[in-house]
């Protein structure tokens, strides 16, 4: 008879044994937590992040300090010189431009800014700012070109842009508390705050000037 084949695969004599994989003891574990601890390696990472990430937030508010600033100066002169010429814009056609120019750059550096999460609510706000400026010097311009100027029409831009206006500093108060950032508000209303440049090792100072909005 001839002598019947063998099944390899299915006689467990003849498989491959399988590795099995090395146990992990809890007390392997904790030596490595412990030696990771030990080197100050968590401590240094979170450290890093922490820099980062005040870093970040100093870079914003610095920058959009400065859009702001620069906008809101060139848009209360402008109404400043709309109230000495009463009404009369033929005059002011240079100066309308200048503002528009100026709100326009600024407004583009200001949205191409990346907030930090503690600042979206004032970023956002800002911006709705931005657009209603925009809009009022939109008006005056086509106002100028049409001669078609109405002081109540201006009056209502400027009383909604103050409303806005007046939104800002809370945002920003809240926001600086989200942050753990220090702050104070003085005597004449001026918000100062403190951001700490991680880089240069020293804690520098901005301030945020009190809200005079602008009236006709």
């Amino acid at each position: 008879m001839p002598i019947a084949e063998r099944d390899y695969w299915n006689d467990n004599r003849y498989r491959p044994k399988r590795k099995k994989a090395p146990k992990w003891s809890w007390g392997v574990i904790g030596f490595i937590l412990l030696a990771l601890f030990a080197s100050g390696l968590p401590m240094k990472i979170y450290n890093e992040i922490t820099i980062q990430q005040e870093q970040k937030i100093r870079s914003y508010l610095q920058e959009r300090q400065q859009y702001f600033s620069s906008s809101d100066q060139s848009f209360k002169q402008l109404m400043t010189k709309i109230n000495a010429a009463n009404g009369n814009l033929s005059s002011l056609t240079l100066d309308i431009n200048e503002t528009d120019m100026v709100l326009t750059q600024n407004y583009q550096k200001l949205i191409n800014l990346n907030p930090p999460r503690e600042f979206k609510e004032l970023h956002n706000k800002t911006v709705e700012l931005y657009v209603i400026k925009q809009a009022t010097v939109d008006y005056l311009m086509s106002s100028a070109n049409a001669n078609s100027y109405h002081s109540e029409i201006l009056s209502t831009y400027i009383e909604e842009s103050n409303e806005m206006m007046s939104d800002l500093r809370p945002l920003m108060i809240e926001g600086l508390q989200k942050a753990d950032l220090r702050y104070q508000i003085e005597q004449d209303g001026t918000l100062t705050y403190w951001v700490k440049d991680h880089y240069s090792r020293s804690l520098e100072w901005m301030v945020m000037g009190k809200s005079v909005p602008p009236s006709l």
